[in-house]
């Protein structure tokens, strides 16, 4: 069996499982469940072979190639920039955090109908409020 013939079954395979559960033939929690079982596990394995991957891909000169039915892209890693050690950093965070503390604190008290002022009588603005979605953990 080829690999392409294997990953297309798979993809059959999950297409066929999505209709089954909107069709309310299969629990969509045991469903969920086993999905994120798997993803857990694919997400393991991807981690364990991505170094291997990378030394294989060192055989190629060029940046986009095909290998196995699939075209990759190198790219070089991101500069990441640390100022934590930055004393004038660490006082602007810090400035930062009572400004959010205060204001989380103005809309705490908005929502017992209290205003909250400075020491200068002004009114302390509110942040906007926006909310994630829901989640579900499986354990």
């Amino acid at each position: 069996m080829s690999k392409q013939l294997f990953f297309e079954m798979r993809e059959n395979e999950v297409a066929h499982l999505l209709q089954e559960v909107e069709q309310g033939n299969v629990s969509a929690l045991s469903t969920y469940g086993n999905l994120k079982r798997c993803h857990a596990l694919y997400a393991e394995a991807i981690k364990q072979v991505e170094p291997t991957a990378h030394d294989e891909s060192n055989n190629y000169s060029e940046k986009t190639f095909s290998d196995s039915g699939f075209v990759f892209e190198k790219r070089n890693g991101g500069i990441r920039y640390d100022f934590k050690h930055i004393q004038a950093w660490q006082e602007a965070v810090k400035v930062k955090k009572d400004v959010e503390e205060k204001c989380k604190l103005a809309f705490q008290a908005l929502q017992r109908n209290l205003q909250v002022g400075t020491e200068d009588a002004e009114v302390v603005d509110i942040p906007k409020i926006t909310y994630s979605k829901d989640s579900l953990i499986v354990k």
